[in-house]
């Protein structure tokens, strides 16, 4: 079985969930059911490190990308992927070579034209409209200015109270002299 360059890309191992889902997005968009997707993600996309050419298959890539980010998976290997190293223990690579093998009705160039739209219209949209998060982010932020100050005006505060004896604004500034007879020292000269 032969494969066509452009069925074959290279992308970094972190980017494996986000590509497959890309690309199931595109496969559905275009029309493939259920058990189409399972077909051609099981027997039809293949991906193998650059490096040390370790295989894994597009059922591999879908446990990743439907794994939640606090769920720890059971496979090791698929551990590693997550995390973005190349699942064999021991290997430093961080790219992937992918193979999208031919299927019957499918236009792979399409399809990768597709999930690329897909995948940009992803990362751009959450950035263009302020989310909770940035509200919450904000939030935390203005806390912990205000808290600050607060914490500096109290220790200013301390600070004066110890050295003048009064706090400013709550209490009027105690107004005495010295006698410099009470001193002691006026007897000596």
């Amino acid at each position: 079985m032969s494969q066509s360059s452009s069925n074959t890309l290279q992308v970094r191992v972190e980017t494996l969930a986000s590509l497959y889902s890309s690309l199931a997005a595109a496969l559905s968009a275009a029309g493939f059911t259920g058990s189409q997707l399972n077909e051609i993600f099981s027997k039809h996309v293949r991906a193998e490190c650059v490096q040390c050419g370790i295989p894994i298959n597009g059922e591999d890539m879908g446990h990743i990308a439907l794994a939640g980010h606090g769920k720890v998976l059971a496979n090791s290997k698929l551990e590693r992927l997550r995390q973005g190293y190349c699942a064999r223990n021991g290997c430093d690579s961080f790219y992937y070579r992918i193979h999208l093998c031919d299927y019957a009705n499918l236009d792979w160039v399409k399809i990768r034209a597709k999930a690329d739209a897909l995948a940009v219209a992803a990362q751009s949209g959450p950035a263009e409209t302020p989310g909770a998060d940035t509200r919450a982010l904000r939030k935390r932020l203005l806390i912990r200015v205000g808290t600050g100050f607060v914490v500096v005006v109290i220790l200013l505060l301390w600070r004066h109270w110890t050295y003048y004896g009064y706090v400013p604004l709550l209490q009027k500034p105690h107004k005495y002299t010295i006698d410099p007879a009470s001193t002691g020292d006026a007897g000596r000269r």
